[in-house]
């Protein structure tokens, strides 16, 4: 017997225990109901006498009081008859009957809501991930146990958020829809369920987007401005479509709240940099080139971050616009081709061409944060007219204790 059936056993005999208490003994029932009739005796005794001082105090007459006090009697023995006790061996029936039916009746809604296949998913479980790749056999065993689970308690969430991320690694996004549409109708107001559906939906689709996927992603971005799974739903259909500014809209947007060295960071930025490109070529979006080169003198490069810093050239220390760029060991090929736009502008308000000249720097972040550390690669600061449409930067240098290059 597992720790589950042992917590349930126990509990049933706690359960049984409380039945036996509320038949309690028939010596106890009789000592309530002597005591019960002492009190109503007691009663008409105090009414019989309260009625006979009504009579000799003229407030009633011989008839009201002989009419009262029969009303009285009648009454007594009304309450006398329903307080009889029922027969012992009645009790003794009825006690019997409520023990035996409390484990046959908790047995019964236990197997009939699929309880007893959570312990047999269990196993199949510990079974499936015991080996280093699961056995087809062990995972068709593994759903027909949560389908069968689901059909008996189908609000199960865990299993449906399970199912629906299986279907999804199977390819099978329309398989994956049927649970997210469940996810979703009992949270409707939940952005993360809204969202996959209408992923889910999207890919089932082969990558269009219709007009109810598109009302799923609205009030998903309704209910969290910053839901990731639909900023990036809608930035992929966007560049599709080839309305690269929408694109780079909610691109930017699901960068800002990502890991700066998460892997999907890295595919963001990748797509936010050839948006910006294609938007530029067409002659809808003015930016500057920025064109990043290692010197091989340095090494292998390390992984982090790459920052490419616009400032200003009247002293102020702030930033006037920045990008970030992840990179790997593996990953990103050298020089990288950057662009900077008024979307990358920090200052609010303003635009690139609001300067007149800008000092652009470039570092690679090992921790992933801006500020310069101890170790992170520099390049020098170039200064540039913001007429100008290119520019390039050398990290060729590590930063060093004291804000020295070395």
């Amino acid at each position: 017997m597992n720790a589950v059936e042992l917590g349930l056993a126990l509990l049933l005999v706690v359960a049984m225990g409380l039945c036996v208490l509320a038949f309690r003994s028939p010596r106890a029932v009789a000592d309530d109901l002597l005591r019960h009739r002492a009190a109503q005796r007691e009663f008409y005794r105090q009414r019989q006498t309260e009625l006979q001082a009504d009579f000799d105090m003229g407030l009633i007459d011989e008839q009201q009081q002989r009419e009262l006090n029969a009303e009285l009697d009648r009454q007594l023995l009304e309450e006398n008859a329903e307080l009889s006790p029922p027969p012992a061996q009645r009790r003794s029936v009825l006690l019997w009957a409520s023990v035996a039916a409390l484990p046959l009746l908790s047995l019964l809604v236990y197997d009939q809501l699929g309880y007893r296949l959570d312990l047999k998913l269990l196993a199949v479980q510990r079974q499936l991930f015991s080996g280093e790749r699961p056995s087809e056999e062990g995972l068709q065993r593994f759903e027909a146990l949560v389908e069968d689970i689901l059909q008996r308690r189908p609000e199960t969430t865990e299993l449906l958020v399970t199912m629906a991320a299986i279907r999804r690694q199977q390819g099978d996004y329309r398989g994956a829809v049927d649970y997210y549409q469940r996810l979703s109708q009992l949270y409707p107001q939940d952005a993360d369920a809204l969202a996959q559906l209408a992923q889910a939906r999207y890919l089932a689709a082969e990558r269009r987007l219709d007009g109810e996927t598109r009302e799923l992603l609205q009030r998903a971005l309704a209910i969290n401005p910053d839901q990731a799974t639909a900023l990036g739903v809608l930035g992929i259909n966007a560049f599709a479509v080839g309305d690269y500014l929408l694109a780079l809209k909610h691109w930017q947007r699901l960068l800002g709240g990502l890991d700066a060295r998460s892997g999907e960071a890295m595919v963001i930025a990748s797509g936010v940099n050839e948006a910006k490109r294609r938007a530029i070529e067409e002659g809808k979006l003015r930016g500057l080139m920025v064109n990043v080169a290692l010197d091989a003198a340095l090494g292998d490069k390390p992984e982090g971050v790459l920052f490419v810093v616009a400032r200003a050239t009247d002293g102020n220390p702030m930033p006037v616009a920045a990008l970030r760029q992840p990179v790997s060991k593996e990953g990103e090929i050298f020089p990288l081709r950057l662009f900077l736009t008024d979307g990358d502008v920090i200052r609010q308000g303003k635009r690139l061409e609001d300067f007149a000249a800008l000092s652009l720097s470039a570092h690679i972040s090992r921790s992933g944060a801006a500020v310069r550390r101890t170790g992170d690669w520099v390049s020098a600061p170039l200064r540039l007219s913001t007429a100008e449409n290119e520019i390039s930067l050398l990290i060729d240098s590590e930063f060093a204790v004291g804000g020295e290059a070395k």
